[in-house]
């Protein structure tokens, strides 16, 4: 009696087991696989940061503190 008892309970345990991991496979799975498949894909692709000369940003910064305008606003109730 006590190794039937055993063998369900094992098998209780291991059929808990496979039930999360289908869950996982099913809502998981293959979402991750595609994400990474699309990663790898980007991979392939070289993309090069965009950099700014260091002349032109200090030029732009002083031309960008003349054009601030200051205005007061007040809550509406």
């Amino acid at each position: 009696m006590y190794g039937f008892v055993k063998t369900f309970r094992i098998a209780l345990i291991l059929s808990f087991i496979l039930g999360i991991i289908y869950l996982f496979a099913k809502f998981l799975l293959i979402p991750i696989l595609i994400f990474a498949l699309v990663m790898k894909l980007f991979g392939y692709f070289k993309f090069k940061k965009v950099t700014k000369k260091n002349s032109s940003h200090q030029s732009n910064n002083s031309n960008n503190e003349n054009k601030i305008i200051d205005a007061e606003y007040e809550d509406v109730d």
